[in-house]
């Protein structure tokens, strides 16, 4: 509506100017519109030439004594002519702007004087009041101007030219429209090329009326001409991205069909396939097998390269509409064909981004036989592109088995012509990282595929970790030798604890212990407590964490990681003997080895622990001053006189350690041996 009142004002402009004629009867009964939305003056029956356009020229005001049809309309006369009966230029501007307020008042005049002369002065006093009902509706800058147009007093009244300068009619839209309708007379190819960017940019902007009554029939004409072909194709594809879908389906699909089945330029084609996306966006399944697919495969079998390269470039769009059949016999040899003619760049990386989309729709053995021989034979070179589409075909095959990429080929075909490229000064940051991550997941894959091969290839032994202890094979025998106490046993040792000691049973209890002698040597480095064991078959002991005293005794063992052996500190908790005299425990503890004033840690010897595994010492329960009870937790050896201090106190029958004693009579199979309840 904008463009159109411009163009009338640019009617009236040239009337004015050119021609040196006033209209007399501008209303909308005088403006038609053309099929491709051009609005035209018409109506010239009662214009007249002036001289001057400042001067005012005497005229006939309307009368109901002749005919309606022989005079101008009244709704939008001037009020000089009906009144001074004159007429002027300016008069025509009183008519514009009364059919302005018409356009924008759903096509009622302000005055509706019903053909009466009388009807018309009265509605002219409340003209004011009538504008400003309409000028809601109407554009702000357009307001003020027709507010002027309209005015009583031919004074305020603005030109045709200065009225066409106001900068309402300057709007990007107008002025693309203007210059629309005026392409033919432009002469230069680079006018016209502005004209065709305008429009792309202010096509959201234009209403749908003006868009598909007038726009896009220039639009298909343009397109169907080899001259204008390449620069409308770009607003026409833009026209398509920017309507609905059920205004592509109802309006622009019929006529854009026209286009798509039309001779044309390979370069045009071209253009079309590189904007796939956006008509595939609007198209149904039934329009991309029967207008795109074909369209697709046609510019394929061309002998144009860059036809091909553009219609490969399309496959990723189209791979979910096409079956594995066609991508393997028809997509598949032409990328590779089309690789291995071309030289530029940007082609061969369309050629194997083709081949990246079709491995999913090929079989394990058309891979191995036809991708894989083609993907090492390629020389990658320098150029981080093709570097880069072949890590991205590599990693695809990576992604699933079912691609038959087996370990021994990524060793010996896949990585060795991928790795000098780690080097590649050409890389970028990420296309360095992506590179490399492609190689890992590669060492990684042949790292399980090797280990679990060796697993399944070889005897599996047990190998203890590096640094750990090792124990020899013959520590783990069991020495005949020794008993443990049996879990029926420690029942019945259970059961004999629950009678009260007396002094009466101490001594049938201490009348069956045994002692043995205890040995010393010259230096009285070490204490040997031998009590005489029982048989195996009398006291079996299931579990024990003081190893068996043999001359076969274990040997712990420490390895540093090179093999060799490491020495062990003796420590007070060891698993052998005590290392200290007798008399360290009774006697000797106040003696002067312990109130030496030396700071040594060689001389200071330590107390042996109640806990330590090994055997307790007879002389920390029965000749020191203050004896100390024996822990039910020990787990070493009982002492020998446990039961002159034993004061009542149970033995734990959950001992760890293995009871060094003759059998006692609680134990004894006799029941006539157990003491008195």
């Amino acid at each position: 509506m904008v463009g159109k009142n411009g163009q009338i004002t640019e009617a009236l402009s040239y009337l004015h100017l050119s021609e040196q004629l006033v209209h007399r009867n501008v209303c909308p009964q005088c403006v038609l519109i053309t099929k491709t939305g051009n609005w035209k003056l018409v109506g010239l029956g009662f214009a007249e030439k002036v001289v001057d356009s400042k001067e005012k020229f005497p005229c006939q005001p309307w009368t109901t004594k002749a005919s309606k049809l022989a005079q101008p309309d009244l709704n939008f006369m001037a009020p000089e002519v009906q009144v001074e009966k004159k007429f002027s230029v300016i008069s025509d501007i009183f008519s514009l702007g009364m059919t302005v307020c018409c356009i924008f008042n759903h096509g009622m005049p302000l005055i509706n004087a019903e053909y009466n002369p009388q009807v018309y002065m009265k509605q002219l006093d409340h003209l004011t009041q009538q504008f400003g009902e309409v000028a809601h509706r109407m554009p702000l800058a357009l307001v003020e101007p027709v507010e002027k147009m309209i005015n009583k007093d031919t004074r305020y009244r603005p030109t045709a030219q200065l009225f066409s300068l106001l900068k309402y009619f300057h709007d990007p839209v107008v002025s693309c429209l203007q210059r629309l309708d005026n392409l033919d007379l432009l002469e230069t190819q680079q006018q016209r090329a502005e004209v065709y960017t305008n429009l792309i940019q202010v096509i959201p902007d234009i209403h749908k009326k003006v868009l598909y009554g007038q726009v896009l029939p220039n639009l298909v004409d343009w397109c169907l001409c080899v001259e204008t072909m390449f620069l409308a194709l770009p607003a026409m594809l833009a026209l398509i991205d920017y309507v609905t879908l059920q205004d592509y389906k109802t309006v622009i699909l019929p006529k854009f069909r026209i286009i798509l089945n039309a001779p044309r330029p390979m370069q045009a084609t071209v253009y079309i396939l590189d904007k796939l996306e956006v008509i595939l966006a609007k198209s149904s399944l039934e329009d991309i097998k029967t207008e795109i697919i074909p369209l697709v495969f046609n510019t394929l079998d061309s002998n144009s390269i860059q036809a091909q390269e553009a219609a490969l470039g399309c496959m990723r769009l189209l791979k979910e509409y096409l079956d594995d059949n066609i991508m393997k016999n028809m997509v598949l040899p032409r990328a590779k064909s089309l690789y291995n003619k071309s030289d530029n760049i940007k082609m061969r990386i369309n050629a194997l981004t083709c081949i990246d989309t079709v491995l999913d729709s090929l079989d394990k053995m058309m891979i191995l036989d036809d991708v894989l021989p083609f993907l090492m034979d390629i020389t990658l070179g320098q150029d981080p592109k093709i570097v880069m589409a072949v890590v991205g075909i590599y990693k695809h095959l990576l992604s699933d088995k079912k691609f038959g990429l087996t370990h021994n080929l990524i060793a010996t075909r896949v990585m060795p012509p991928l790795i000098p490229q780690t080097v590649n000064p050409g890389l970028s940051m990420e296309q360095f990282s992506a590179l490399m991550e492609v190689l890992r997941e590669m060492l990684e894959h042949i790292d399980r595929k090797r280990r679990d091969k060796m697993k399944q290839e070889t005897v599996t032994v047990p190998i203890p970790q590096r640094g750990l202890i090792n124990m020899p094979a013959e520590s783990q025998s069991k020495d005949p030798a020794r008993n443990f106490l049996s879990v029926d046993d420690a029942m019945h040792l259970q059961k004999s604890r629950t009678v009260p000691a007396t002094p009466e049973s101490q001594p049938r209890v201490l009348k069956n212990l045994k002692t043995k002698t205890i040995s010393q040597n010259a230096s009285g480095g070490s204490l040997d407590e031998c009590l005489a064991p029982p048989q195996p078959s009398e006291l079996p002991r299931r579990h024990s964490l003081a190893p068996p005293q043999t001359s076969n005794a274990p040997i712990i063992s420490l390895t540093n990681e090179d093999g060799t052996e490491k020495k062990r500190r003796s420590s007070a908790q060891s698993l052998g003997p005590f290392s200290f005299s007798v008399s360290l425990f009774g006697d000797a503890r106040r003696s002067s080895l312990f109130s030496s004033d030396s700071r040594r840690s060689s001389d200071r010897l330590r107390r042996p622990s109640t806990h330590s595994v090994g055997i307790l010492p007879i002389a920390s329960f029965g000749e020191s001053e203050r004896p100390r009870k024996p822990s039910t937790h020990s787990l070493g050896i009982l002492p020998l006189g446990w039961g002159e201090e034993y004061n009542g106190r149970r033995p734990s029958a959950a001992s760890l350690g293995p009871y060094w004693m003759n059998v006692s009579p609680w134990m004894s199979p006799d029941p006539d041996s157990y003491p008195p309840p």
